[in-house]
């Protein structure tokens, strides 16, 4: 891959991670704690169940590589093992970047740049049975590299002007139509019009409120304990507002974390086409990202590309 092929989407102190200008992105899609506090990023270079080739998002030298145990999956094509990559960041010395869910092809001592080949994605049971395979990334320093909590904070490569002119028209989300990207047994991959996006220069995702400002909301709805927002700039406050997704408060912010907000959702439901959904997870992109809708069976639905369905957002309180 050539580095024409990637954009930056972290770039400060000496810290730079790049994606492939197809590929999407996550802070927040995930249950676990580094992604529940921004801490990751999770780089799908595709939204499919399928694994694939990893093509790095940095460089550096490899500094270790090993095989961890994992839990067992209860899904089909997954292992029992995960892989650690610990990369030096030749930029600053004292941090370093941890990969997982890569079988590396990469050994100890290689150089490697963006673009370069790692391995091959993997699932395992650490994975539910709708987990796209990605790389999983993180900051860590030199003293701090392996244990699950820990990591540090960053943020996102975007523009930090016209904050002021962004203020938030409420979108009807009785009826919201999807156009069906692919459909799989485990999953469903559609795309919302294009007023559900916003773009926070240069990445779009899906729109939500906090204070009248638009931002983007990032993570797995409801089906994963918190969601992310992630506002254009580092966001102060000692309130904790609320945040809608159109008309729909889902949930109240309880802890900030520099450009990133965590939150609650309240009791909300999703149902397609009036058959009510496990969730969605969310994505960002630098092009308008795919949504992924998450039946609570496989084999739920049946539909055909670029068919038009319906996605509706019911809080409980409304029933």
């Amino acid at each position: 891959m050539t580095k024409s092929e990637f954009y930056e989407i972290v770039n400060m102190d000496n810290i730079c991670v790049s994606i492939q200008n197809t590929s999407h992105f996550s802070i927040g899609t995930s249950p676990y704690y580094a992604h529940q506090h921004g801490l990751a990023i999770d780089i799908y270079q595709n939204l499919t169940i399928d694994n694939y080739e990893v093509f790095s998002p940095i460089s550096g030298k490899i500094l270790k590589v090993k095989t961890l145990a994992a839990p067992k999956p209860k899904f089909l094509d997954g292992i029992d093992k995960d892989y650690l990559i610990l990369i030096s960041n030749p930029s600053n010395s004292e941090l370093l970047w941890k990969l997982m869910h890569v079988k590396p092809d990469v050994k100890l001592g290689d150089q490697i740049s963006v673009g370069d080949s790692l391995g091959k994605t993997i699932r395992n049971g650490y994975f539910a049975y709708w987990s796209s395979p990605h790389i999983h990334l993180e900051i860590r320093t030199i003293n701090d590299t392996i244990r699950a909590r820990g990591g540090k904070n960053f943020l996102l490569a975007v523009e930090k002007e016209g904050i002021s002119k962004e203020f938030f028209k409420a979108i009807d989300t009785t009826q919201i139509p999807l156009e069906i990207h692919s459909v799989y047994p485990e999953i469903i991959l559609a795309s919302l019009p294009k007023h559900f996006y916003h773009k926070i220069i240069p990445i779009y995702g899906v729109k939500a409120r906090v204070n009248n400002l638009n931002c983007i909301l990032d993570g797995g709805i409801p089906h994963y304990k918190l969601g992310t927002v992630i506002f254009r700039q580092e966001y102060n406050s000692d309130i904790f507002p609320p945040v809608y997704l159109g008309i729909n408060k889902i949930g109240t912010l309880h802890e900030i974390n520099g450009q990133f907000g965590f939150f609650k959702f309240d009791s909300i439901k999703f149902f397609l086409n009036d058959k009510e959904i496990r969730g969605i997870s969310l994505y960002l992109a630098n092009f308008l990202p795919l949504i992924k809708i998450i039946p609570y069976n496989k084999n739920e639905f049946s539909f055909k590309p670029k068919s038009t369905q319906n996605l509706s957002i019911i809080v409980e309180e409304n029933y």
